[in-house]
């Protein structure tokens, strides 16, 4: 299983340097014996320095090398727990249970909480929400609409690029723009979030490729584990995680405000009420 902190590196590749590259693909795939090597020997068996080690753990954010071994070591020991347990399962029903379970222990580990009340804080109060997604993610970004709906909250989800390029040009200051995708650095993304940046709204990001960029383009800032870190990374998808993250705001969303979980109870028996009926009709 691929510790959090590995899962944290691998999606920031993309921006790193060369020689933070060669730090990060030693770290991957050694991940035990860092725990165990100095400052100096990571140094020598990457050809880099200790300056750039320093500067690598920095850049996926730890303090310095010490703090960036702590929480390897922690990730490891903790691995290795759940490894013992999984050992006894077998079959391919298991290895895709796992690795399920691994990715939402990463995406766990990398979520910040007091940035997600933060965020929940802002989805209340924005008087619109717009829900940008590509086709994959698509369906996230509806259930998502629906659920801000359900308790009065204006909510649109888009997926369309040209409709994203349409709705980025109409956002206001105050409104929230949640991007859903795997990576913002793509050009429709990257300019639509850029003009509703420009217009004052406030954005919001769930994807699965960190990079520095996200600081200065998005205010809250959510990394999912990617499937690339499973053994079935072919077939398994990435979108329960983003389902994740925003069942996880949502839920701090309702904890925030009674008013908008009594919507949620009302709405809910609203539905409740209409299946009811719908089943006495077809009994009948």
């Amino acid at each position: 299983m691929v510790s959090a902190v590995i899962a944290k590196i691998i999606s920031m590749q993309q921006s790193l340097t060369v020689s933070e590259n060669e730090i990060a693909q030693y770290v991957i795939h050694n991940a035990d014996s860092v725990v165990t090597s100095t400052i100096t020997a990571i140094a020598k068996n990457t050809n880099t320095s200790e300056a750039s080690i320093n500067r690598f753990c920095k850049k996926i954010g730890f303090k310095g090398f010490n703090s960036f071994k702590v929480a390897l070591a922690q990730d490891n020991f903790y691995n290795s727990m759940q490894e013992s347990g999984a050992e006894r399962q077998t079959g391919l029903v298991a290895t895709v249970s796992n690795d399920y379970r691994h990715m939402l222990v990463n995406t766990t580990a990398m979520l910040d909480e007091e940035q997600v009340l933060r965020a929940a804080a802002e989805m209340r109060t924005a008087p619109h929400i717009f829900i940008f997604s590509l086709s994959y993610t698509g369906f996230v970004a509806r259930e998502l609409e629906f659920k801000l709906s359900m308790v009065g909250l204006y909510a649109k989800a888009i997926s369309e690029p040209g409709n994203i390029r349409v709705y980025s040009s109409c956002v206001n200051k105050g409104d929230l723009v949640i991007v859903i995708a795997p990576t913002l650095m793509m050009r429709e993304l990257y300019h639509a979030i850029t003009t509703c940046r420009e217009r004052g709204a406030t954005i919001l990001s769930i994807t699965s490729y960190d990079s520095p960029k996200l600081s200065t383009l998005v205010d809250y800032k959510f990394i999912i584990s990617d499937r690339i870190t499973t053994q079935n990374s072919v077939s398994v998808s990435n979108n329960l995680m983003f389902l994740y993250v925003t069942d996880v705001l949502y839920c701090a969303l309702l904890e925030s405000d009674k008013n908008l979980k009594q919507r949620r109870l009302n709405s809910d028996s609203i539905l409740n009420s209409q299946q009811t009926m719908d089943s006495y009709f077809f009994e009948f």
